[in-house]
Parts: C-alpha cells; sequence; structure tokens
C-alpha cells in the first residue's frame, strides 16, 4: 500500500528555500516602504551636508489651497545668471556689478516625495556653519487627523527626533 503525501525531506526542503528567498527579497523590498522619519532624517542630513559645502540651503513646503500641509521643497542659494542676449552682457559691462543672489530649486537626492507634510517655522534654514533653523515639523497621511499626526523636532545642531504621543 502506497501512501500519498510529503516526506519530512521534501518539506523541510521547501522550507528552507522559501526562507532563503525570504532572506534575499525582504530587505530590498523594505527599502520601498521606507518610514516618513527615515527619509526626512536623510534629507536633513543631505541639506546640512549641502550648505557645510559653501551653499545655504532652506527647505519650505510648497502647500495646497486648502491645508496647510504639503510637499517639501528646497532651495539654494545661488548666484542669479544674467540672460545670455542681454546688453550688458555683450557689452561686457555687467562685470563691474555686484553679484546678485537668489533662491533656487535644487533638486535633494533624498527629500521625501509624500505630501502631508508641515512646518513650524515655514521655512527651514540650513546655514554654512552646519547649524539650521530649529523647527516644529508634522506629517500627516490623507486618512490621518492633525491630532494623529507623527510630530518631529529639529534642534538647532540638525538632529531630528520623533515625538512620542501620549
Amino acid at each position: 500500500m502506497k501512501r500519498s503525501g510529503f516526506t519530512l525531506i521534501e518539506i523541510m526542503m521547501v522550507l528552507m528555500i522559501t526562507g532563503t528567498l525570504a532572506g534575499v527579497f525582504l530587505p530590498r523590498l523594505s527599502f520601498f516602504f521606507e518610514p516618513p522619519s527615515a527619509t526626512l532624517q536623510r534629507a536633513i542630513e543631505e541639506a546640512t551636508d549641502t550648505a557645510l559645502s559653501g551653499v545655504p540651503v532652506r527647505l519650505k513646503i510648497d502647500t495646497e489651497e486648502i491645508s496647510q500641509r504639503g510637499f517639501i521643497v528646497a532651495e539654494a542659494l545661488m548666484k542669479k545668471e544674467e540672460p545670455e542676449d542681454s546688453l550688458s552682457v555683450f557689452l561686457g559691462t555687467n562685470l563691474t556689478r555686484p553679484t546678485v543672489l537668489e533662491w533656487q530649486n535644487v533638486k535633494l537626492k533624498n527629500l521625501p516625495e509624500n505630501e502631508g507634510w508641515k512646518f513650524e517655522p515655514e521655512i527651514i534654514n540650513f546655514f554654512t556653519d552646519g547649524s539650521c533653523t530649529p523647527a516644529r515639523i508634522t506629517w500627516a497621511s490623507r486618512n490621518t487627523t492633525e491630532r494623529d499626526a507623527d510630530e518631529y523636532i529639529l534642534t538647532v545642531t540638525g538632529y531630528c527626533v520623533m515625538v512620542e504621543k501620549e
């Protein structure tokens, strides 16, 4: 009489292969589901590093009309470019003008891409000495109430910590 079913060795081999595949692919998948606090911390570190290289950076919120929440936008203080067809460039007289600096949008690699952010104060400046404007940062998804929003405190030194809820 022949019994149908799997032997213990066959079951253990399937579990071992499944465990190996899970161990390889789960860390790669978890990268795509990174919590907002991790992306915020990396964006702050990148803004601080950029400012330490000599270019002041600021983060601000591109808000929606209805709410005070929105996307984080990065700007850097850069030299204003003269248009190429300008008469002063053609005549060479722009060399005597003082350098004009203006805030221009800059792409930070680690900037959070999701919406729902709010800053208090509305702009966070990162200075060339490594310091930044202290701020209260909150993030709420569309389904989250204002009371249940994640809250972070950014210190002058660029350290960001999540505020625990009671």
